[in-house]
């Protein structure tokens, strides 16, 4: 099985998502699934937003592009190969402000393309993803939960969800590791064990399910 594994955190070391993302992949080894891990590091390689002329290619049949629209467009159609050629994709990121860190939504946009990844047409839309797995495995400051502090301000979540889903991905889970910045460091590193024990679950799960 094919893994594409991204990070999106800034920070390359003392990152909690980052061990969180890293920590679901050593299981996935260790549950003894043969896998190929495809390694994008956003902080590492960050993706060049969406301009005029990858907007202008997009639009427009390849035969009709230019030579500038080609050149623009070549980093999102890789992007795109590397996403179908994926059995799952694991994707580890904090919450900045409230949503996704720039350099996961320009993955996202890159790799949401009308005739590769979904499909719209005069019968109407559908994602091409749909026996695509993926993790999300979050760290963030606070918690988000029912009367916390920061309740209903988890745009990350119903974004990537509302993302994938368009897609046709329907095997999608969550696993956040929260409060890691308010509430001490007895308090993040028990909810950075839970959250590995959970990550650990769900692969376990994946493994089941290829093996």
């Amino acid at each position: 099985m094919k893994i594409l594994h991204i990070d999106a955190s800034a920070r390359t070391e003392g990152s909690y998502s980052r061990r969180l993302s890293s920590h679901f992949i050593d299981c996935l080894h260790e549950n003894g699934l043969a896998i190929t891990v495809d390694r994008l590091d956003l902080a590492l390689h960050a993706l060049r937003h969406f301009g005029a002329l990858e907007t202008a290619a997009i639009t427009l049949p390849e035969a009709e592009h230019s030579a500038e629209m080609r050149q623009a467009i070549a980093p999102s159609d890789a992007l795109v190969a590397r996403v179908l050629a994926a059995d799952g994709i694991v994707i580890g990121t904090p919450i900045y402000n409230f949503g996704m860190p720039s350099t996961l939504k320009a993955f996202f946009d890159h790799v949401s393309r009308n005739g590769k990844t979904f499909l719209a047409d005069g019968t109407g839309m559908r994602g091409l993803l749909g026996d695509t797995r993926v993790a999300v495995l979050s760290a963030t400051g606070g918690t988000y939960g029912p009367g916390d502090v920061f309740d209903g301000l988890d745009c990350l979540t119903p974004h990537i969800r509302a993302i994938l889903g368009f897609l046709g991905v329907t095997d999608l889970s969550f696993v956040a590791a929260q409060p890691m910045m308010f509430a001490g460091p007895d308090a993040a590193a028990m909810s950075l064990e839970a959250a590995k024990a959970e990550a650990a679950s769900l692969a376990k799960t994946w493994s089941t399910a290829w093996n």
